[in-house]
């Protein structure tokens, strides 16, 4: 069935110009289009709100940095029944929103899921960080790069979309693992390694490990130290305890 669904897409951006374009053009090339592409934006200085402009989404500029607050920022001025969040520097498979229209629509009960996610690059690193996010994926515990999605009216029996700088895509799982399996599609978007091959994987990996680590011993409250020590270590290497972040953070 043909739109069966109304669906929108939410793109949390910061000075993504570079990347944002490629990421609309495969959006607008799906097989069932969205019903509304919303690009959610963090205060960028680059031409990001042009570039998603000329490619016809709409733009929102959200008073607060950090990506779950600027899909939250979004969430409150639209009204689609099921959201997909999609990163800037994702390329889309042409068949994605037509199989998630597809599963939610075999499966009344499904909260949402993922559709799972591949490297834009050749390196056997990154086939091994794929099978293990597919694995957590299957288990109900996806990334917010692996194309995100959920039912909003049922999300909002949990509290809704996670209104937090960081870690809003591992209490999304949370949510939706709360409200039943989330489904795994199995229909990876594409995505840069840039984080990685500009820092290194080993570091990504470790922070990524400690950053997750920090959140579970302090929630919500551990967001904002969490969120200022992510972005510093595109700078520096970052040492901390997961204890002290936990009881530092300010939310």
């Amino acid at each position: 069935m043909k739109n069966s669904q109304r669906l929108v897409v939410v793109i949390p951006t910061l000075n993504e110009e570079a990347v944002l374009a490629a990421t609309l053009v495969s959006l607008a090339a799906q097989t069932e289009p969205a019903t509304e592409i919303v690009v959610a934006d963090g205060g960028s200085m680059d031409s990001t709100a042009t570039v998603a402009e000329k490619h016809g989404a709409r733009v929102i500029i959200a008073s607060k940095k950090g990506r779950g607050c600027q899909i939250a920022a979004a969430l409150k001025q639209i009204d689609e029944d099921v959201v997909l969040i999609v990163h800037a520097d994702m390329i889309m498979p042409a068949t994605a929103l037509a199989m998630i229209r597809a599963r939610l629509e075999v499966d009344a009960s499904c909260p949402g899921g993922c559709l799972g996610h591949r490297f834009d690059s050749p390196r056997t690193i990154y086939r091994w960080i794929e099978w293990g996010d597919r694995r957590r994926a299957l288990r109900g515990m996806s990334y917010g790069d692996q194309g995100q999605f959920f039912r909003r009216e049922l999300l909002e029996r949990c509290g809704g979309f996670p209104n937090q700088p960081i870690m809003e895509d591992v209490e999304l799982s949370r949510r939706l693992s709360r409200l039943g399996r989330p489904a795994y599609i199995d229909c990876p978007v594409l995505v840069s390694p840039r984080r990685f091959e500009r820092l290194g994987w080993p570091q990504v990996m470790f922070h990524n490990l400690r950053f997750r680590l920090a959140y579970r011993c302090g929630g919500a409250r551990a967001c904002e130290a969490i969120y200022r020590r992510y972005y510093s270590t595109d700078k520096q290497s970052v040492s901390f305890e997961p204890a002290k972040i936990a009881s530092s953070g300010t939310r």
